[in-house]
């Protein structure tokens, strides 16, 4: 399970991320997509919405394709997700993206494990916290 390389830091790139972080679950769910448009995440990582749902699509029936069938990480899917992240490499982008994440996972109303479980890998790689993620939307809101 090997993810198409792009380069780094592209609209399409940081779409995967969140992508990714959606594809725990065995179907999309539209409150993730409403809570996107909302938020006006597509226009901020530079994608439409067109766009980003064939990113989706092409990532469900690839890379992370056995996210959600098996609802934890095997090694292959920890590999995915760590080519899917490194992807990203400036820390604004980075920071902006566990923001708009941190949205996505509570957009249904609960956290599951392998949501949770995927969300803290993409923090610990990235070298970020909870609280440094919701210091920042904080930041945001206040300005």
């Amino acid at each position: 399970m090997h993810t198409q390389a792009m380069p780094s830091d592209t609209p399409a790139a940081m779409a995967q991320v969140l992508a990714m972080v959606m594809a725990s679950h065995s179907k999309f769910d539209p409150r993730d997509l409403r809570l996107l448009e909302e938020i006006d995440a597509f226009k901020r990582i530079g994608v439409s919405k067109a766009s980003f749902l064939k990113i989706a699509q092409a990532l469900r029936h690839g890379a992370c394709q056995t996210l959600a069938e098996h609802g934890w990480l095997h090694s292959q899917d920890a590999q995915a997700i760590d080519d899917i992240l490194d992807g990203v490499r400036d820390t604004r982008h980075r920071l902006l993206l566990c923001r708009l994440a941190s949205c996505v996972i509570v957009a249904d109303g609960w956290v599951d494990d392998l949501e949770r479980t995927v969300y803290d890998r993409m923090l610990l790689r990235w070298g970020h916290t909870r609280s440094s993620v919701a210091q920042a939307i904080l930041t945001e809101h206040m300005h």
